[in-house]
C-alpha cells in the first residue's frame, strides 16, 4: 500500500494537447490530489498562477506559439508566483542536457522525458515532495514575508536535520542577504566552506562581496570558480558584472560571450553583452547580441523593446542604415500586439535620423515620441530617456528635453552615475551650467515635497501623509525615498489601528519598488523589520 499521497495538494497541468493533459491527470489521480487544474498554453498557465497557489506544476516544454515551459517557470519564479516549497516539473522530448544548458538560470525541480509511465511520474513526484517537505513551514513564513522568523526556522531545521541540508542552507544565506545582514552572510558562508570546496557557497560568497561593493574580492571568488569550472554560467555572470563595474569592459565582454555560448536563451545576458560591446566599439557583436535579446525576449518576462534602440545604434555605426530601417519595421510587425511597440520603433527611427543628419525626419519622429510617452505601459528606462534627451539637444526641442530630464532626475536624484551622464550630454552641447542648475533645482523640489509628507507623519496625520506620498509616487514612481516614506506612513497607520488589511500589500509594493530603484538603501531593511514586527503583533 502506498502511504504517500497528494491529499490536499493542488496540481496545475500545462500542455497544448488535450489528450496529453488528460493522460497526465489520469496518471496522478490515484494519488488523490485535492484539486487538478489544466491549462493549454503559457498565457493560461500564468493567469492561473496569478490567481491560485499551486503545490505542483507539470508543464510541457513545447507549447506552440507563445511562452514555452521554461519561460513559464522563469516568470513564475521571477514574480514569486510559486512558493519555495512548490514543485515544478518540465515534461519534454528534447535532449535534456542540451535544454539544461540552454536554460540554466531558472532550473525546474525535475525534467521528465516523454514517454513516461504512471509509475515513473509518481515516483519522481514522491521523491521531490519528500525532499521539499522540510521546507514547507519555512516557505509559508517567507510567503507571509516574515523573513526574520523564517531565518529562525532555518536555524532550527539545521540543528534538527542530519542530512539533506543544502536547500535550507541556501535559503538561510538568501534570507541574510534579503534582510541586509551582509556581514553575517559573509561569516556564514565562510564557516560553511571551512575545510570544504562547495561551488554554490563560493558563488554566494562572491555575490555577498559584490553587494558589499568589495569588487576585488568578488572578482577573486568568481574568477577562481571559473578557473575550476569554465562552464559555471552563474560564476561567469558574476565575473562579467564585477569586471564591468570596475571598468574592465573588454574582459567583461569576453566573459559574457563565454556565458552566452553556454546559455544563450537569456535576454538579460544578451542585453548585457550588447551594451558592453557597444561601449567597446564592437558593433558586430552588439548587433548580434541585441538581436538575440529581442528574439529570446519575445515571450519572456525579461524581454524589452528598448533593446531595439541598441540594435539600431549598432547597425548605424556599421553604416547599415537600410538594415536598421528593416529591423525597425520587422519589430513593428512582429510585436504589433505589444503596447510599447509604437513608442520604441518611433524612438529608434528618431535615433537613426539623428545619427544620419536628417533633422526634419528626426523632428517628426520625436514629436510622435512626445505624444506616446504618456501612454507608455511601463516606466521609461533611464538609458532610453537619455537617448531622447540627446535627440532633444541636437534638435533644440527644449519642451520635451525639460520634461524628460526633470522626470529622470525626479526618479533618480541620488544616482550620481546617471546624473553624470546627464551632465555629459549637456556639456557636449556646451550647456553644462544649465544641467547643474536643473539638477539642483529639481533636487530642492524633491526635498520640499518629501519634507511636507514627513511633517504630516510627525503631526500624526497618517491618512493624509499616506495619500500625499501615494500621489507623489505617481509623479515620481522610481524615487526610492518617496516609495519608502509611503511605506513607512502605512506601517505607522497599521500599527495604530491594529489592522493590516487595507495597506499591508500596498506597503510591500512601495517597499519593493524603492528597493528595486536603490538596492543599497538601508531604509528597506528597517522597513522589513517593522513589517515583520507588525505581523507578529497583529497575528
Amino acid at each position: 500500500m502506498n502511504l504517500w499521497s497528494l491529499k490536499n495538494k493542488s496540481v496545475l497541468i500545462v500542455d497544448d494537447y488535450d489528450k496529453m493533459r488528460l493522460l497526465i491527470r489520469q496518471m496522478i489521480m490515484p494519488l488523490g490530489p485535492g484539486k487538478v487544474t489544466m491549462a493549454r498554453n503559457g498565457k493560461e498557465a500564468i493567469d492561473l498562477l496569478e490567481k491560485y497557489p499551486f503545490d505542483i506544476v507539470l508543464c510541457d516544454y513545447k507549447l506552440g506559439n507563445g511562452k514555452d515551459g521554461q519561460q513559464i517557470l522563469e516568470e513564475a519564479r521571477y514574480r514569486n508566483l510559486l512558493s519555495p516549497a512548490s514543485i515544478f516539473f518540465i515534461i519534454t522530448t528534447e535532449n535534456t542536457s542540451k535544454m539544461v544548458m540552454g536554460a540554466i538560470d531558472y532550473l525546474p525541480d525535475d525534467y521528465i522525458s516523454k514517454p513516461f509511465t504512471q509509475s515513473q511520474i509518481q515516483t519522481r513526484l514522491e521523491k521531490a515532495f519528500r525532499r521539499k517537505a522540510k521546507l514547507e513551514e519555512i516557505a509559508e513564513t517567507i510567503v507571509a514575508r516574515n523573513y526574520f522568523k523564517a531565518l529562525g526556522l532555518c536555524d532550527q531545521k539545521l540543528r534538527e536535520e542530519a542530512k539533506g541540508l543544502s536547500e535550507i542552507q541556501k535559503i538561510k544565506g538568501d534570507l541574510l542577504c534579503k534582510i541586509g545582514r551582509l556581514e553575517e552572510a559573509e561569516r556564514y558562508y565562510i564557516n560553511l566552506l571551512e575545510g570544504r570546496n562547495i561551488p554554490w557557497i563560493r558563488l554566494a560568497l562572491g555575490k555577498v562581496y559584490f553587494q558589499k561593493k568589495d569588487y576585488p574580492e568578488a572578482e577573486v571568488q568568481f574568477q577562481s570558480l571559473v578557473n575550476e569550472n569554465p562552464a559555471y554560467v552563474h560564476a561567469l555572470d558574476g565575473l562579467a558584472d564585477t569586471l564591468e563595474i570596475q571598468g574592465e569592459l573588454e574582459r567583461s565582454q569576453r566573459i559574457l560571450e563565454r556565458a552566452i555560448d553556454l546559455s544563450p536563451k537569456s535576454p538579460v545576458r544578451q542585453r548585457k553583452l550588447g551594451a558592453v560591446a557597444l561601449q567597446n566599439g564592437d558593433y558586430e557583436t552588439a548587433e548580434e547580441a541585441y538581436g538575440n535579446a529581442i528574439l529570446t525576449g519575445h515571450n519572456s518576462c525579461f524581454g524589452s523593446l528598448a533593446d531595439l534602440t541598441g540594435l539600431t545604434k549598432s547597425l548605424i555605426h556599421q553604416g547599415k542604415v537600410q538594415a536598421a530601417l528593416e529591423s525597425i519595421e520587422k519589430i513593428r510587425r512582429n510585436f504589433k500586439n505589444n503596447p510599447d511597440v509604437h513608442l520604441y520603433t518611433t524612438l529608434s527611427k528618431s535615433i537613426l535620423h539623428r545619427e544620419t543628419d536628417n533633422p526634419v525626419e528626426c523632428g517628426k519622429s520625436l514629436g510622435i515620441v512626445f505624444k506616446l510617452l504618456n501612454n507608455c505601459a511601463g516606466a521609461l528606462h533611464p538609458e532610453v530617456a537619455l537617448e531622447i534627451a540627446q535627440t532633444c539637444l541636437v534638435l533644440g526641442n527644449h519642451e520635451l528635453l525639460d520634461k524628460i530630464v526633470k522626470q529622470l532626475i525626479n526618479n533618480h536624484s541620488e544616482n550620481e552615475k546617471l546624473l553624470d551622464q546627464v551632465r555629459a550630454l549637456y556639456e557636449k552641447a556646451g550647456k553644462l551650467a544649465e544641467a547643474n542648475e536643473i539638477i539642483e533645482n529639481t533636487r530642492k523640489k524633491i526635498i520640499k515635497i518629501n519634507n511636507e509628507g514627513v511633517k504630516l507623519v510627525q503631526d500624526d496625520k497618517l491618512e493624509q501623509s499616506i495619500n500625499f506620498f501615494i500621489q507623489a509616487a505617481k509623479g515620481m514612481p522610481n524615487n526610492a525615498t518617496i516609495n519608502f516614506n509611503a511605506a513607512y506612513s502605512m506601517i505607522r497607520q497599521m500599527k495604530r489601528t491594529h489592522e493590516k488589511g487595507k495597506y499591508f500589500s500596498l506597503c510591500h509594493r512601495f517597499m519593493e519598488q524603492g528597493h528595486k530603484v536603490d538596492p543599497d538603501n538601508q531604509k528597506y531593511y528597517q522597513l522589513l523589520k517593522l513589517t515583520e514586527d507588525l505581523n507578529n503583533e497583529t497575528a
